[in-house]
């Protein structure tokens, strides 16, 4: 198929499978195998009813280019005269009996003019199939990275909410010492049911996610427990002007190609229409009178027919003019399509290499700092709340950062139609507060 010459490059989320995970009482716990990428897009490459068409549509193609070969066929034709009229021809004596075979002889090539359009229709079959492949291709990858962004959320959320629990266990033990009012045990309890809902929420769209995808190959329960993707390692890209200059080899660039093609085989069908074609006939005929046979043979020419193919040509050369024109277009807006999902994508790597070299480092060590003043009673619960959700908003921000530069990359690889190879890297992007 073409996806294994395409192998569509998010490197990043390429994995061996490894371990696997089940979400069990509001956490994913690993078993044996995850979902990788590879592994979803085989199954919707090889299961997915929108491609089951093309083998059909190749069928139909192969009737159309056997019919296009055939060469005119032969005819028979009787022909009865001089019976049942008047005077001498009363009776059937003077009747004369033809029988005849006619044709046609194809004149200026209309035979292989009609092959080669139904030729180019079946080349331009394959390259519908090979766009059909990659839009399915890139889907499964945007839906694949939606499975891998709400894990992450949710493994985020369960520690967020170990940590929570844990601030609600240390208040609770300073209350009971004496050193903090009942106050902030209520919030520090509140705040421990929130983020039950939250992880509650996560878990629902990890689960919708993975619905999507596997509707992708036809399954309505998914199979898997979770995918195997690691979402902080956004992976290597090929500069902007390599892509650039590789977007005529984009199978929608290609199918205008393959259009232009087809409309110079039409305009050859349409030129070689200005050649009349010849009909002859031959055949014997019977003379009762004289009981007689003798041969007979004819041949008809049309005239004029030159002109009548003017329009016919004329249709098919604007016709051909249109296609470069929108083909000249395509491109131009792919190229402005890719060159602005490039740069978000180097936003996004921004994002991403501020959060987690800057932000979140700073974050953890005021976090720290506030937990540990807490501790000696030198802080209060509001203020290690404070510090607590500043670091897992910041967390939260980096996985979504990370998912956004995925999803940039897919759309630039289906812009571009790189072809990159895959590879495998160990699953290290879990991320703890």
């Amino acid at each position: 198929m073409f996806f294994l010459r395409f192998g569509f490059a998010i490197a990043s989320l390429l994995l061996s499978a490894t371990v696997s995970a089940q979400v069990t009482d509001n956490k994913i716990q690993t078993t044996t195998d995850k979902l990788t990428l590879r592994d979803a897009i085989a199954a919707t490459l090889t299961h997915n009813p929108q491609l089951g068409s093309f083998s059909l549509r190749r069928d139909a193609a192969a009737g159309e280019l056997q019919t296009a070969g055939l060469k005119p066929g032969l005819r028979l034709s009787t022909e009865l005269e001089n019976i049942g009229g008047t005077g001498e021809l009363k009776d059937s004596q003077s009747a004369e009996l033809t029988l005849a075979l006619s044709s046609v002889i194809e004149l200026g090539n209309k035979r292989e003019a009609r092959m080669g359009v139904a030729t180019e229709r079946q080349q331009q079959l394959t390259t519908q199939q090979e766009i059909a492949e990659l839009d399915l291709l890139a889907e499964t990858t945007r839906r694949f990275i939606e499975v891998a962004e709400a894990q992450e959320q949710v493994n985020l959320q369960q520690s967020t909410l170990v940590l929570a629990t844990e601030t609600a266990n240390a208040i609770k033990r300073r209350i009971d010492i004496g050193n903090t009012p009942d106050a902030e045990l209520a919030r520090a309890k509140a705040n421990q049911a929130r983020t039950a809902i939250v992880l509650q929420r996560a878990l629902a769209s990890f689960e919708t996610a993975k619905i999507k995808l596997a509707a992708l190959w036809g399954e309505t329960t998914p199979a898997f427990a979770a995918v195997s993707a690691d979402l902080l390692n956004p992976g290597n890209m090929r500069p902007l002007n390599d892509l650039l200059a590789g977007l005529e080899e984009n199978p929608d660039i290609q199918l205008f190609a393959s259009e232009s093609r087809l409309r110079d085989a039409e305009l050859r069908l349409a030129l070689s229409r200005r050649k009349a074609d010849l009909e002859w006939s031959a055949g014997v005929r019977h003379l009762q009178e004289s009981k007689d046979s003798a041969l007979v043979m004819g041949v008809s020419v049309p005239l004029f027919n030159n002109n009548r193919a003017i329009g016919e040509v004329a249709s098919a050369r604007a016709n051909q003019q249109i296609t470069e024109r929108e083909r000249d277009a395509a491109l131009l807006n792919l190229r402005a399509q890719l060159a602005g999902l490039y740069r978000e994508r180097e936003a996004a790597l921004f994002e991403m290499a501020s959060l987690r070299n800057e932000v979140i480092p700073q974050l953890k060590k005021a976090a720290s700092g506030t937990r540990a003043a807490f501790d000696k009673g030198r802080y209060g619960y509001l203020e290690l709340s404070a510090a607590q959700r500043e670091l897992l908003e910041a967390e939260a921000a980096l996985i979504s950062a990370a998912a956004n530069s995925h999803q940039l990359r897919a759309e630039i690889e289906r812009l571009s139609g790189n072809a990159t190879s895959t590879r495998r890297l160990p699953l290290n992007s879990e991320i703890k507060p």
